[in-house]
């Protein structure tokens, strides 16, 4: 089971909002297709101004202290990243370590096709079926800039911009679940802000 390195900094995970891929119903899974195309759609942008806004106005994050965006560097994440540190008056930079889960021979297909990734991921975190990227490579990947930014950063709010898979894999880490078993949890709805731990 991999584990978390030790920190004082808060997390959060903050799934890219609504995007032109989702709008076609498309797996854009490659940095290749997704770092200069597929960024959010009108409705996206919208979703993530205000869930952002929202979770500030409730008092989500710490008000006394600047928080951290970070960010996979997809359109579509980056896109929602400049959003929320426009709101929050953040810092922001990207990791590709964040980037989506890649999908392999799916890439570019109809986003229906996920579910054959996924049915192989909980009795197979290492599995590549289709050429797609394993579930614990994701998690490692994930991990590491959860360590990357604790060796940075002390007592920040630190938002992790993402999408869905790597989001509910990073969460299970958190939450001491198999990663294996990301599709179990609650999913990461689009512009979804999630404190990490969940529990």
């Amino acid at each position: 089971m991999i584990t978390l390195p030790f920190h004082t900094n808060r997390y959060f995970i903050l799934r890219h909002g609504h995007s032109t891929a989702n709008e076609q119903g498309l797996i854009v899974s490659s940095p290749e297709n997704g770092i200069g195309n597929w960024g959010l759609s009108e409705t996206g942008k919208e979703e993530v101004t205000r869930s952002v806004t929202r979770a500030a106005d409730e008092g989500l994050f710490n008000s006394l202290i600047k928080p951290v965006v970070v960010c996979s560097p997809f359109l579509r994440t980056m896109e929602t990243a400049d959003i929320a540190a426009k709101i929050l008056k953040a810092e922001r930079f990207s990791d590709a370590n964040l980037r989506e889960r890649f999908f392999g021979e799916f890439d570019l297909k109809e986003s229906g096709l996920y579910e054959k990734g996924w049915a192989f991921d909980e009795t197979n975190p290492d599995h590549t079926e289709f050429g797609v990227e394993s579930v614990s490579s994701v998690a490692a990947r994930m991990v590491e800039v959860v360590k990357r930014t604790g060796r940075r950063y002390n007592e920040k709010d630190i938002i992790l911009v993402t999408h869905g898979d790597p989001g509910q894999i990073l969460q299970c880490v958190f939450d001491g679940i198999d990663p294996a078993k990301h599709r179990s949890i609650s999913p990461l709805e689009t512009a979804e802000i999630r404190p990490v731990p969940s529990r």
